[in-house]
């Protein structure tokens, strides 16, 4: 059983940037980072076995929780049956989280 996956505005235009910019410089690498944060949310979505990140609070005040999938840390929270996607964000950019 899954959750239904859903991503926030700032999350599809995060997710876009970071693949525009990998494109240019490494296609093949963008591919994979795709594939591989795409990943990321099926398995977080998958509600058996339930597997969470850490709890943080994003500069926003936001509460959320984060998956790493190098080099993207994607921030996320949970309603019945929803997996919202907040963030996908580049870890060598200005910190979203305390």
């Amino acid at each position: 059983m899954t959750d239904r996956v859903e991503l926030a505005p700032k999350a599809v235009a995060d997710f876009d940037e970071l693949l525009a910019y990998l494109v240019e410089r490494n296609p093949t690498a963008a591919v994979k980072l795709r594939v591989a944060i795409l990943d990321d949310f099926a398995r977080l979505a998958r509600t058996t076995p339930r597997l969470d990140g850490p709890a943080v609070t994003l500069a926003t005040g936001e509460r959320c929780r984060r998956s790493f999938v190098y080099p993207v840390a994607n921030y996320y929270r949970r309603a019945p049956g929803v997996l919202e996607v907040v963030r996908v964000y580049h870890h060598a950019r200005e910190p979203i989280a305390r």
